[in-house]
């Protein structure tokens, strides 16, 4: 039941009162209410079996629906009750309906609902795993009926009676929490007169060891695990069932999961949590249990840099430059197989990969239990990418100035000539080299993402043809004749000069 229930009082004022035997899953009936009656109204259903539930919607003359879809601050439905909050009653015709299966008998009431039963004060101690139960009420009668409940959150009133009796508008009462697994637990009160109650939340939150629990959960450890928490534990046997247990930064219970064939948990914090504790506790029986307090802005002080930047490489091997700001040790895995453990001193460290992909992690955990991963996921490539000649060029002789030089290299490679890049097609090449006369040394290299070369290296001979050659002497001997003429007319016009 919700909030609103607060302004329920011990004296209700009967103005409507109905009867009727219903055997069939739905009744419906209709109260007149008179204009201006109730400024602040409230039906109270009751029926004959008091261990069944039902749902109860209440209409409004004007239309407005009150059921708990509609408006769950203003519906109360528990076994063998209801109470519905209409607030200012319309005058006219409402209409009740009430859908439950062997109700028996239904009570339906309707009147004025005044603002009192005060809950002054509630409080609950502990002294000596004895639990103690202090309140004191005005406003009401002098005589009430007192319920006390322990529940698992502050909001609900969802809880487990741990107390009920008579009292007048003091008292104390010890209250009886064997029936309670372990566990964070809040409290609140429910006093009634007539049907007609108020309930309120202590303050109080206390952390519950049932004294039957023998069983405890050996070497709980717990922190902070990158952005979101964790929770360790040995495990007796891999056929035993745990319950990991979360609740937040107020102490209000989260969440209970089963854990079977592992001794750790892990969770992310929810939206606006800045904080939760956490618990492992045996699935059967009752246990004691250590609790683990977890804060989200806590950051583990260190560092993980890696040589390597790309996500490819072609050295075997990755070396990680450690960093520890504080007190902490760290593992290194790769894929998960352990190759570094239990080192607590900064420095670099290398670790051997494989071919393939590799994931590297290198896990830091400080001297608190908190742990943070520096991951690397990288692949390792030692293979050289193809590369093949469609004719093998070595040693050739050629009497033409060029030659072409074509083949085949690996898809994504770089491919260099004679150090110059040049374009492939759908891996395929073929590339014009200018020859200079004699001999020339002829490199194409393949360098893959990773970093490997697949190497061709040819000499291709250029050699004038025997009609170039004689051209080529012919040229020569008219140069050299020239040449000759010219010096001597030089010379002779030099003499001349002189006499």
């Amino acid at each position: 039941m919700k909030k609103y229930i607060k302004t329920f009082i011990c004296t209700l004022v009967l103005v409507l009162l109905y009867s009727i035997n219903v055997f069939a899953e739905t009744k419906e009936l209709t109260v007149e209410i008179a204009a201006d009656k109730y400024s602040n109204a409230v039906f109270y259903i009751s029926w004959e079996n008091i261990d069944k539930t039902a749902t109860v919607e209440i209409i409004s003359p004007d239309g407005t629906i009150f059921n708990t879809s509609k408006t769950p601050d203003n519906v109360y439905e528990a076994e063998g009750e209801a109470i519905v909050r209409v607030g200012q009653a319309a005058g006219g015709a409402w209409t009740v309906k009430v859908t439950g299966d062997s109700l028996g008998k239904i009570d339906v009431s309707a009147g004025q609902l005044p603002n009192s039963m005060i809950i002054d004060s509630f409080k609950v101690s502990e002294t000596g795993g004895k639990y103690v139960a202090e309140y004191k009420v005005s406003d009401c009668p002098e005589e009430i009926y007192v319920e006390i409940f322990a529940d698992t959150d502050s909001e609900g009133y969802d809880g487990t009676r741990i107390y009920s009796g008579n009292g007048g508008t003091t008292g104390t009462a010890e209250l009886n929490m064997n029936s309670l697994e372990s566990g964070e637990y809040h409290f609140y009160i429910r006093i009634s007169k007539d049907g007609i109650f108020k309930r309120e939340y202590s303050d109080s939150i206390f952390s519950y060891q049932n004294p039957n629990a023998t069983n405890e959960v050996k070497n709980v450890a717990g922190g902070k695990y990158n952005n979101g928490y964790y929770i360790s534990w040995d495990i007796e046997d891999e056929d035993v069932n745990y319950k990991v247990i979360v609740w937040d930064g107020n102490r209000n219970l989260i969440k209970e999961e089963e854990v079977h064939g592992t001794g750790i948990y892990y969770g992310d914090f929810g939206t606006g949590e800045s904080k939760v504790y956490l618990a492992v506790v045996y699935k059967h029986g009752h246990s004691k249990y250590e609790k683990v307090e977890v804060l989200k802005d806590t950051e583990v002080e260190a560092t993980v840099e890696y040589d390597v930047a790309d996500t490819i490489t072609s050295q075997k091997f990755i070396t990680a430059e450690v960093t520890l700001k504080s007190k902490a040790t760290f593992e290194a895995y790769i894929n998960g197989e352990i190759k570094i453990e239990g080192e607590n001193e900064s420095g670099k460290y290398k670790v051997n990969m494989s071919d393939g992909d590799n994931e590297v992690v290198f896990l830091v955990t400080d001297s608190k239990g908190n742990k943070q991963e520096f991951v690397k996921e990288i692949h390792v490539d030692t293979v050289a990418p193809a590369l093949a000649v469609s004719e093998d060029i070595n040693n050739i002789i050629s009497t033409e100035d060029h030659i072409y030089i074509s083949g085949y290299s690996e898809a994504g490679a770089t491919l260099l000539l004679n150090d110059k890049e040049i374009d492939m097609k759908k891996g395929y090449f073929n590339e014009k080299i200018e020859l200079d006369l004699g001999e020339n040394d002829v490199k194409l290299v393949a360098i893959d993402a990773a970093g490997n070369e697949a190497v061709y290296t040819a000499t291709v001979k250029y050699e004038l043809s025997k009609s170039s050659r004689t051209e080529l002497y012919v040229v020569t001997i008219l140069i050299v004749a020239l040449s000759i003429l010219y010096i001597v007319i030089f010379v002779k016009g030099i003499k001349r000069k002189k006499k």
